[in-house]
């Protein structure tokens, strides 16, 4: 890879506390005629604070980071957080030309005004943008940047088309509060949203998000850009781990960026999909990627759209192929299959959802079987506990499940010994027959890849609220004892199953504090005290085809890893 001297690079998005700083305060100069409320020096970087006015008269707390060798006018690079600007290192090389805007997002630390969780990033990410073109250090180019939080801001902030946003770098982010973020299968990501809050000192807001439990375009649309997709006119990158708890988010994001965007959007994003859960390590949960799992390449992805969208430098962002994805396989033996990066030109790439049957005698296989049922008592006072999977606050990644499939309240399906590799790619569905005795309960399922010493390494796994089966925008209670067919959505995936390996699906109906356990009562969320056993079934066989759909690679492996080499081998020639 060619080695830039472009661009400064912001700290990874959770922030780095700076120690060790020492800053001087320095009088206000001709780079900024508004007159900063404070000037500081730190190692040969300027840093410019302004309180920043929005269209409402709210201000919001902004620095400017200027490299000692800025050569103004020039593209900026903004990055808006709630975990406080002052806590991101901004990383300045000496040759380094790009301002560094980092704002403290509405509400939050010096901001003014009410933390609303994402509600007014359009308008403020908008203003902001436009503030920063505006002033003589801008070229009137903005790149957005950042994770996380920073990401989901971004999201917004791009269906607002600002006139001056020029590209964005989208890291670990989804573009639906609701659909990825409050809820997954209708059911309440416990985990993901109540510690986020509490560490923000806002856990008083999700009293108002079980208000709006039931899907309202009236109360989500603000934080959603599902139907806005056409109004983006911008390229991105969107990056995504398969592990992460937004994983399916960004997919999704690319997806309406890339094929539904506007003019400047579409065709022009990219997708990055490694073996991580919210952090870029080889080592996810209790597996250790090879060495190749490696980000670094994707820094250089972000110089050449940044030069080439906010300096019109060039067009080497081109070069990278639409999507770079990671297949993952077995870590234990070398000459196995996976664990390898391969690229695409579209997503998803060329599959064949392939049925495989829940079957008598706990089975996985091709072929259906003669009809079965399987039968648990799921107690809410006594849930599955999570043990890995795609979290945020709590260990997440692929974990052994042996000790959760020993539970009487978990259905465990296994196949024979693999003879040959299986590979897929793209998204996982299981379709249920199912029924219980309460008027509502949950179902989960889990896919996990079982080794040969008999580790069930948990790849990902889904969750379906019953009362939300047909829709999030109403309720519809079952029958106790009427048998349902359902579809629980595992989001996607990228692996090979190798050989003398198995593949497993266990069913449950709970998985805590990854998701709300379900009362198995008609009320929502948290509003009655009454917690009921419910008895479920699962159906399998002739009549009640239940089963997991794999997508089945169309692709020739090794024809993929032989393209992705040599791709791979022309980045780093130039």
């Amino acid at each position: 890879m060619h080695k830039s001297k472009a661009i400064t690079w912001v700290s990874f998005f959770i922030g780095i506390v700076l120690i060790g700083c020492s800053f001087t305060v320095v009088p206000a100069d001709e780079i900024n005629p508004t007159k900063p409320i404070e000037v500081k020096i730190r190692d040969d970087i300027r840093v410019d604070t302004h309180l920043v006015e929005m269209r409402d008269g709210v201000h919001l707390a902004t620095d400017v980071y200027f490299g000692k060798n800025s050569e103004l006018p020039h593209g900026s690079f903004l990055i808006r957080t709630p975990y406080n600007k002052d806590l991101n290192t901004v990383f300045h090389r000496p040759n380094d030309h790009w301002p560094v805007i980092v704002q403290d997002t509405r509400g939050r630390f010096a901001s003014e005004g009410n933390y609303d969780v994402f509600r007014r990033s359009y308008q403020d990410g908008s203003d902001t943008i436009a503030w920063i073109a505006s002033q003589p250090f801008s070229n009137g180019k903005v790149i957005t940047y950042g994770g996380s939080a920073l990401g989901i801001d971004q999201y917004f902030v791009a269906a607002e088309n600002p006139q001056n946003l020029a590209g964005q770098i989208i890291i670990f982010a989804a573009p639906d509060l609701y659909r990825y973020v409050f809820q997954q299968g209708g059911q309440f990501r416990q985990e993901l949203v109540e510690a986020w809050l509490e560490d923000r000192d806002s856990l008083h807001i999700i009293d108002e998000f079980f208000e709006h439990e039931k899907h309202s375009k009236d109360y989500w649309s603000v934080v959603s850009i599902e139907d806005k997709w056409g109004n983006i006119e911008v390229p991105a990158i969107h990056v995504a781990g398969w592990y992460d708890c937004f994983a399916q988010g960004t997919i999704d994001g690319f997806l309406g960026y890339n094929y539904e965007g506007g003019i400047g959007a579409a065709g022009n994003s990219k997708l990055v999909i490694g073996p991580w859960s919210h952090n870029f390590g080889r080592e996810q949960g209790e597996l250790i990627y090879p060495e190749n799992a490696s980000h670094s390449f994707i820094y250089t992805m972000f110089d050449d759209m940044a030069e080439q969208y906010a300096m019109d430098r060039g067009d080497r962002y081109h070069r990278w192929p639409t999507v770079r994805y990671y297949v993952m396989g077995d870590v234990d033996d070398d000459s196995a299959p996976g664990n390898q990066w391969l690229v695409a030109d579209h997503w998803p790439v060329p599959y064949e959802p392939v049925s495989v049957y829940l079957g008598n005698d706990n089975n996985l296989n091709i072929n259906l079987h003669d009809s079965s049922s399987y039968n648990y008592e799921y107690d809410p006072l006594d849930p599955v506990l999570t043990l890995g999977g795609q979290n945020l606050n709590i260990p997440s990644g692929p974990y052994d499940q042996q000790l959760i499939e020993q539970r009487a309240d978990v259905i465990v399906f296994t196949s024979d010994i693999l003879t040959e590799p299986v590979w897929i790619v793209g998204p996982i569905i299981a379709s249920l027959f199912v029924s219980s005795n309460q008027y509502d309960t949950d179902f989960t399922v889990k896919l996990t890849d079982v080794y040969p010493d008999g580790r069930s390494m948990l790849i990902t796994d889904g969750i379906l609220r019953m009362r939300n089966r047909n829709s999030l925008e109403y309720w519809e209670f079952i029958e106790p004892g009427e048998i349902y067919e359902i579809e629980v959505d595992l989001w996607s995936t990228a692996y090979i199953f190798n050989k003398g390996h198995r593949i497993r699906v266990s069913i449950s109906s709970s998985n805590a504090p990854r998701f709300l356990p379900n009362s198995n009562n008609t009320d929502g969320y948290r509003k009655s005290a009454i917690e009921l056993t419910a008895e479920n079934t699962i159906y399998a066989g002739h009549g009640f085809p239940s089963r997991i759909i794999l997508p089945l690679s169309l692709l020739e492996y090794e024809v993929e890893v032989k393209r992705a080499s040599e791709v791979i081998s022309q980045e780093k020639e130039n």
